[in-house]
């Protein structure tokens, strides 16, 4: 029996002695014309990484870096940030690009304790390294890839497996639930659980709307609930000056990425504690740091 078939069979429900099976498992929201050029990402790790409760240390919940790796040891700091007592970094992807110090994250990404997914600066260098042409004129002349020409190919080669070992997706075990990491979005039209199911058969919608789309914070329905079946998601990729929480969805990229056209642009830190307390956001400006840097 097929994955599929063998999480509907564990679905049949026995009502009365009827045998009726429970709704059939929904699709994600089909993908707009902007896509279609986009590849589907091919995986070389599972989609989902899953992490157990953090018993002793705080979750720092920290959005896109985008090269600023001053302001997010910056942001340590402010935190208090300690791997001693058990914290654990949780990234939200998009480490690399646009930042002076792109480089220096990657020593970040090989260290215990510290966890990232996938954004979609990451999928463009993925696949920009092996060898689309396509992504790497879009990565490089657009998306501030070009800091990769001056590594040599051992570096290269180690940002590869590197990238390629990143998830799509973060499942954390928290008091309340569950809290997911994804760079991009969950769709509206699937639980958290469906969206799982799709992310781990590679599915292409489920994979691109998790590192690409901008359509549930853009055009976000008045009454929207949010992930129904989790306690909070966390997500990126879509650069704000203020925060947007939509039901227990929180978006967090404050911009760290355009620090060159934007005076505010800041990085932001949601830290849970053990117990499951959110704290309120703490922001560092990138400007207040790379002046105090150089």
């Amino acid at each position: 029996m097929q994955p599929f078939a063998l999480r509907e069979a564990r679905r049949t429900v026995s009502s009365s002695g009827s045998g009726q099976k429970a709704s059939a498992r929904p699709r994600p929201d089909p993908l707009g014309w902007d896509f279609e050029d986009i590849p589907t990402p091919v995986l070389q790790c599972p989609p989902v990484q899953y992490l157990p409760r953090n018993s002793k240390g705080n979750d720092l919940v920290i959005g896109d870096v985008h090269g600023q790796r001053a302001t997010f040891e910056r942001m340590l700091d402010e935190v208090g940030y300690s791997p001693e007592r058990g914290d654990r970094i949780l990234l939200l992807g998009d480490v690399i690009d646009r930042g002076p110090d792109s480089p220096g994250m990657l020593s970040w990404l090989q260290r215990d304790g510290v966890y990232c997914i996938r954004g979609n600066h990451e999928q463009l260098m993925i696949e920009s390294l092996d060898g689309n042409k396509l992504m790497e004129e879009l990565w490089v002349g657009h998306n501030g890839g070009g800091w990769a020409s001056d590594l040599g190919p051992g570096a290269l080669e180690d940002w590869r497996h590197a990238l390629n070992s990143l998830p799509v997706a973060l499942e954390v075990d928290v008091p309340q639930g569950k809290m997911v990491l994804v760079h991009a979005e969950v769709s509206e039209t699937t639980p958290w659980w469906a969206t799982r199911e799709w992310l781990e058969e590679g599915d292409r919608t489920a994979l691109i709307r998790s590192i690409w789309s901008k359509s549930r914070v853009w055009n976000r329905p008045e009454r929207d609930a949010g992930v129904p079946d989790v306690w909070r998601t966390f997500h990126g990729h879509v650069a704000l000056k203020k925060f947007i929480n939509v039901g227990n969805m929180r978006w967090i990229d404050r911009g760290a990425g355009h620090a060159n056209s934007y005076d505010g642009a800041a990085l932001a830190c949601v830290v849970i504690e053990p117990e499951g307390t959110e704290r309120a956001p703490v922001l560092v400006r990138v400007r207040d740091v790379e002046t105090r840097y150089t």
